[in-house]
């Protein structure tokens, strides 16, 4: 009976071991998952960032376009008048 003991004792410590070594390695995936999720979030922030101040930008320089061919028409008109 000891002898059929110690083997299961052997087992139980060997799974425990597997057990461990495992974990530990969870760990470091979950950590390396974390880790790749912060940095895609952070790209797509940025991404996302970019593209709004693009579009921004582009309305702000339709915006001064239209203002410069009012202005121009305005110029136009006034020399037609002399």
């Amino acid at each position: 009976m000891a002898e059929e003991d110690d083997i299961v004792l052997r087992l139980l410590r060997e799974i425990r071991t597997d057990q461990l070594d495992q974990g530990r390695r969870l760990i470091k995936v979950e950590r390396r998952l974390d880790e790749m999720h912060e940095g895609m979030t952070t790209a797509l922030g940025m991404a996302a960032h970019s593209n709004l101040v693009a579009e921004q930008f582009g309305q702000r320089f339709d915006e001064v376009e239209d203002q410069l061919n009012a202005l121009r028409r305005r110029v136009s008109e006034l020399e037609s008048r002399k």
